[in-house]
């Protein structure tokens, strides 16, 4: 034992970042002096979040799983409105009190009881992450191959068949994560003119593809005048399934939209602003995903829809010669840049602010960041991009189990606790904390989130494997995961807070009082230094 403290003893963060148990200086609320994010900052972010290559192949793969054009435009846009609802909604909270993810789930779950929708995010940080980091690996290859097209004779595949990646696209996919390591180790703030100047170049590129498409395609093949392959009676159903796909691409963003509001000038900065850049960006470039893999699927797919991007530069540098060699090395080198701009500020830097309100006297951000990518390789996540029903598959998965945590962050944030928040207690790991409800667990969240995940888990293994039969029914509330999660977990929540009630703090923390957060700033230090007098 006396080893294992020694080896702690040497991880311990330096003592102007430390905490204790329940705070460091990363999770702590942001000071009067750093909260400078306005409306541009905010709209810029979702240009940031959603111009990437996983968005385009929300839309694309749309197709793939047997939808008409105009049905999966419908389901985008249906997706993408109610998503930026959900995002408006659950960003509030961090815009008010200057505090993120971690640090509000504990006035909701408790302060032990907080670790497990912290886990389940750091679980899907890991997840999303190594998605990326497998399209962006993708990326690499392509851009490898338009040098040496005999690359897959070069590095021959020594992978099984049907996996979703070759060898020499695993040499792509451990390139871009040592791109990652290197971005990561820069603060935020300091990649952040790469970062918007990225996000303008990849806009521009996606048009750029878009004309290509349009203008040089000799047809669009079925795409455009095919009829769906689903049955009439599941249509709806299906539709209702991609709605949910579409929320669940980006669910995890939305969950810990606390992280970035917490930078707010204003609460009001981050409503409007946020609505209309998420719900142009995503929607544009999940349009565009299906509008290219319309017009190129005769020309290159010989029939066949190319959902996956790389597919489709693949068989431009094939069909194409030194052009398409030249096209798809510089399309690879955008979206690289796309790639890394999501994975590191949306998957690893706010998914290792999580991993240091688990462990805070040893983990900071930038620790976190590195445990979360060395850790996304352990799902293999090139077997989740493997075919179009696979990736609607599993972004639908998120839906099940982060709809609920959503909705409890809500109805507790609006109706529950007023709008109040006591700050200095959620730092307070004792039973003197406002936030400690019944052995630092609220019982009440706990059974709120059970009932409103275990009506979808029937469907959602089915849609894992599809071996397995179960219920017609079931499969219609799978349909509906996020939404129907969302609204069971609130509603049963309030329900149990009205029957069982809980008396919250007064303090209160409201648009425009800046000198009060200030404060309640101040007072978490005079906590954290309290405690380790004790």
């Amino acid at each position: 034992m006396s080893v294992v403290r020694r080896a702690l003893r040497r991880i311990e963060l330096p003592e102007n970042e430390r905490g204790d148990r329940w705070s460091n200086e990363d999770i702590r609320p942001v000071p009067l002096e750093r909260q400078t994010w306005g409306p541009l900052q905010f709209v810029e972010l979702w240009f940031l979040i959603n111009l990437n290559m996983s968005t385009y192949q929300t839309g694309s793969s749309l197709l793939a799983s047997g939808m008409t054009y105009w049905q999966a435009i419908i389901v985008i846009l249906i997706g993408n409105v109610l998503a930026s609802t959900f995002a408006v909604l659950n960003s509030v909270s961090g815009a008010q009190s200057h505090i993120g993810f971690p640090i509000v789930c504990r006035s909701v779950w408790g302060m032990w009881g907080a670790y497990f929708p912290i886990l389940n995010r750091i679980l899907t940080s890991v997840t999303w992450y190594g998605v990326q980091a497998v399209i962006g690996g993708k990326m690499i290859y392509i851009c490898l191959r338009s040098i040496w097209m005999d690359l897959d004779t070069r590095i021959p595949n020594t992978l099984p068949v049907g996996i979703g990646i070759t060898t020499a696209q695993f040499v792509g996919y451990v390139l871009f994560n040592l791109l990652c390591c290197i971005f990561i180790w820069f603060r935020p703030q300091q990649l952040r003119p790469y970062f918007h100047g990225a996000s303008v170049v990849v806009g521009i590129t996606l048009f750029c593809l878009l004309g290509w498409a349009v203008g040089t395609s000799k047809g669009y093949g079925s795409v455009f005048d095919a009829k769906t392959t689903i049955s009439s009676s599941e249509l709806g159903w299906q539709m209702s399934a991609g709605v949910m796909s579409v929320i669940g691409s980006i669910a995890s963003g939305i969950l810990n939209q606390n992280d970035f509001t917490r930078f707010a000038k204003r609460p009001s900065h981050v409503t409007y602003t946020q609505a209309g850049s998420f719900m142009i960006t995503s929607s544009l470039n999940a349009i565009i995903g299906v509008i290219v893999t319309a017009a190129t699927q005769k020309q290159y797919g010989n029939g066949t829809a190319l959902w996956d991007p790389s597919t489709l530069f693949m068989a431009m540098q094939d069909q194409n010669g030194s052009r398409g060699r030249a096209a798809a090395f510089f399309l690879g080198v955008v979206f690289i840049l796309s790639q890394l701009s999501i994975n590191v500020v949306g998957n690893v830097l706010a998914g290792g602010l999580d991993v240091a309100s688990v462990f805070p006297k040893y983990i900071n951000l930038r620790r976190g960041a590195y445990v979360l990518a060395a850790a996304s390789v352990l799902p293999n996540p090139w077997q989740q991009m493997s075919s179009g029903g696979t990736f609607l598959a599993v972004l639908s998965a998120y839906a099940v189990f982060l709809g609920p945590m959503i909705g409890l962050l809500c109805v507790h944030f609006y109706i529950i606790q007023s709008r109040r928040f006591h700050i200095p207690d959620l730092y307070v790991g004792s039973k003197k904390s406002l936030y400690w409800y019944y052995y630092g667990t609220n019982w009440r969240t706990v059974v709120a989130w059970v009932c409103a995940v275990v009506p979808s888990m029937p469907g959602f293994v089915h849609s894992v494997n599809p071996s397995l039969k179960v219920a017609k029914g079931a499969t219609r509330i799978f349909s509906l995961s996020f939404v129907f999660g969302f609204v069971v977990a609130a509603l049963i929540a309030y329900l149990l807070h009205w029957a069982f009630p809980y008396q919250y703090p007064d303090t209160s923390i409201i648009e425009g009082e800046e000198e009060h957060a200030s404060s309640e700033s101040d007072q978490v230090d005079a906590v954290i230094e309290e405690t380790k007098n004790k």
